[in-house]
């Protein structure tokens, strides 16, 4: 059966284009039959992996960043357990922060396809919430608000992009009211941001759950409570480098279900880097062993 290659014209503010150029010839060598294609807008990622999944897939490789990897595993988790192909991404994005678990950042995409073809699997857990599944985290506040700067913005891609848009949100954010359940206790917090993490990197570089595992069967779950500006900055080479979990105002720990509720009106999130406000309640579950990934050799 044919590998899908699912591409993002939009991805990288449009690099991801140039990036499947280079790698349908290296998927067609390594993996035989190969069909491209490419979304068309929000949510094609979704119905394109479903259907090409349903047909009987058993490779599919994404080009693009982490939300177009979002999608395509939302398509793939649609279908039977057994129906599931394979699942790896080719970086094409902006924070492709999935890329890092795949081992394909840094390379050429003929040299990820080639690393992809030739490496291991790993069957990971998944987060649901909202209706959707999550590969990577869901944040609420501060770092929904960072990835919109993003998403609009022109102002490239990685650890960079992401930097820029922490500095114009400073600015002006304002942090909210939480209400919190988990592992038998319920609290509220005036927070900055709540990260939910199934992987330990969002944002480019920002190791916000810096021990979270796909494979554990827990979130790692990370609450900055509110922080004056010169508290944030002090705070933010840390959280680069997964130091700050234990730091005063930073409240971390690991469940399989939380609870959240907005006591300042509908919660702002970002799944993947793609933004939702759908409602002041979200309750994220735990799928474990949901979705086989390729990885390319270290």
């Amino acid at each position: 059966m044919p590998t899908l290659l699912l591409v993002n014209p939009a991805a990288g503010h449009g690099r991801a284009p140039r990036v499947a150029a280079e790698a349908v010839a290296a998927a067609r060598a390594c993996f035989g039959e190969v069909a491209v294609r490419e979304t068309a807008g929000p949510g094609d990622g979704v119905t394109i992996a479903r259907d090409f999944a349903r047909q009987g897939l058993t490779h599919c490789l994404v080009v693009g960043g982490d939300g177009t990897a979002h999608e395509a595993a939302n398509g793939l988790l649609q279908v039977e357990p057994h129906q599931r192909p394979a699942f790896g991404v080719i970086p094409g994005g902006t924070g492709n922060d999935f890329a890092k678990l795949c081992r394909t950042l840094g390379k050429k995409p003929a040299d990820a396809v080639q690393g992809l073809a030739h490496g291991t699997t790993r069957v990971i857990d998944v987060g649901w919430a909202w209706g959707e599944t999550f590969l990577n985290s869901v944040g609420i506040g501060f770092d929904a608000e960072v990835a919109r700067v993003v998403n609009a913005s022109e102002s490239g891609s990685g650890i960079l992009a992401y930097l820029l848009a922490v500095a114009k949100v400073l600015r002006y954010y304002e942090p909210f009211d939480l209400e919190l359940e988990a592992n038998g206790e319920r609290w509220t917090e005036r927070v900055l941001l709540c990260e939910v993490g199934n992987g330990p990197v969002v944002g480019g570089g920002f190791r916000i759950t810096p021990g979270a595992v796909f494979d554990d069967g827990l979130f790692d779950v990370c609450v900055v409570k509110e922080q004056s500006i010169l508290g944030i900055l002090q705070k933010l080479p840390l959280v680069m480098l997964g130091k700050h979990t234990r730091l005063k105002g930073v409240r971390s720990f690991r469940t399989t279900r939380l609870c959240i509720r907005s006591r300042s009106g509908p919660l702002r999130a970002q799944f993947d880097g793609e933004l939702r406000a759908t409602a002041d309640t979200m309750e994220l579950t735990l799928q474990p062993a949901a979705l086989t990934v390729l990885i390319a050799p270290a």
